[in-house]
């Protein structure tokens, strides 16, 4: 029984031998965002931390604002790291990073030797999101908005949360970005995002664009509607918002919002053509209307299904037309193609030409669900009375 006691002892002893690698709060700098641009010395790099709460303010409240952001240049990335170590009084810890923000003037240098260190660090955060802004990331870093008090934080949720707030985003994370660059056949897709001027000063940020690579280096950007065509290429179009005009009135508009989709992407190769076949069955719900019409009425709503339909088409074919012009294939079309016919990919992935090859197939069914809460509109009642 001795013996039983002393190994026990020994075995639990060895399981209470404390956290090796502790951090203590007050001994580290949580990082939240940062900005890497491209400047002569090779990178910039600004950190954007939180700051720890002091007696004077006890950890709210006051104008102040709760966080630093420090900037320092170096080599390589971890060169400027290091710099930025050298200026902080604490170790920056990287584990609950938000954001990750490449400037223009380093998007279009190449983004592919700025990502080596958050890969292998340890401490780095693989869930962390990737985006471009036009400007200087330091400057966007610095901005002070008016609701949310730490900016990288702001810039994450505005999208994290594309889907309750009915946006278009690709919500691209330092993972996915790893294995785009990785893949032969597609090209990274990024959003883009700067500050937002209101009455004349920065108040927030919006999410503006996508950013289309080719070879790891920003080729341009895409505005506009035709930005959706990612998502619906990559199943991802939930909650969006398509308005189309009204049937029998072209100056009157609905808005319906999609509350399910899926979309399958499969190539046929047809001599040298590449045939995508795209299949989508989407549905959702009519939710604003500015005519005077029951839009549920089957004549009615046919129309608007068509809408919705060309809606689809005509922004996944002007996107893939955009980004063929930068030499980029941000559908993944060669990944799709190398995956069923792996023969003919090694024929044609030396150079982007096989994209003048490729021709759509689109077969969309949508659903019209519900229209709200009420069945028969203002407008409807409205003219009834007036007639």
């Amino acid at each position: 029984m001795k013996l039983k006691r002393c190994c026990l002892i020994i075995v639990l002893s060895l399981l209470l031998g404390g956290c090796w690698d502790q951090k203590e709060l007050n001994e580290i700098a949580v990082v939240m965002g940062v900005g890497i641009d491209k400047v002569e010395e090779g990178y910039k790099i600004t950190a954007q931390v939180i700051k720890p709460p002091t007696k004077e303010n006890g950890g709210g409240g006051g104008s102040e604002l709760p966080t630093w952001s420090v900037t320092a240049t170096g080599k390589t990335i971890l060169g400027a790291i290091r710099s930025l170590n050298e200026l902080s009084p604490r170790r920056l810890y990287w584990a609950h990073l938000q954001i990750i923000i490449f400037g223009d003037e380093l998007a279009r240098d190449g983004i592919t030797p700025a990502t080596t260190w958050f890969e292998r660090d340890r401490d780095s955060r693989a869930g962390a999101l990737i985006v471009v802004t036009p400007g200087t990331a330091e400057d966007l870093l610095n901005s002070k908005i008016e609701l949310g008090d730490v900016p990288a934080k702001s810039m994450a949720d505005l999208i994290e949360g594309r889907e309750m707030r009915q946006i278009s985003a690709r919500k691209v994370k330092l993972r996915d970005l790893m294995t785009i660059i990785s893949t032969p056949g597609i090209e990274l897709s990024l959003d883009v995002i700067r500050p937002k001027e209101i009455r004349g000063k920065v108040e927030t940020f919006e999410i503006n664009g996508v950013a289309i690579f080719s070879k790891g280096k920003l080729q341009g950007y895409i505005y506009g509607p035709e930005t959706t065509g990612t998502q619906i290429m990559d199943n991802k179009l939930n909650y969006t918002i398509i308005e189309g005009s009204c049937p029998e009135n072209p100056d009157e508009f609905f808005a319906f919002q999609i509350t399910g989709f899926q979309s399958t992407v499969k190539p046929k190769l047809e001599g040298e053509t590449i045939n995508v076949k795209v299949d989508v069955i989407l549905e959702g719900n009519l939710l604003d209307q500015t005519c005077a019409l029951d839009l549920l009425e089957p004549k009615h709503l046919k129309s608007v299904e068509k809408e919705v339909s060309e809606f689809i088409k005509r922004n996944v074919v002007n996107e893939f037309q955009i980004a063929k012009e930068m030499n980029s294939d941000i559908y993944g079309i060669g990944r799709e193609v190398r995956r069923y016919y792996p023969e003919h990919w090694d024929k044609i992935s030396n150079s982007s030409a096989y994209l003048d090859q490729v021709k759509f197939d689109f077969k969309v069914k949508s659903n019209v669900r519900r229209s709200g809460l009420i069945i028969d509109t203002t407008q409807e009642k409205s003219k009834e009375v007036n007639d």
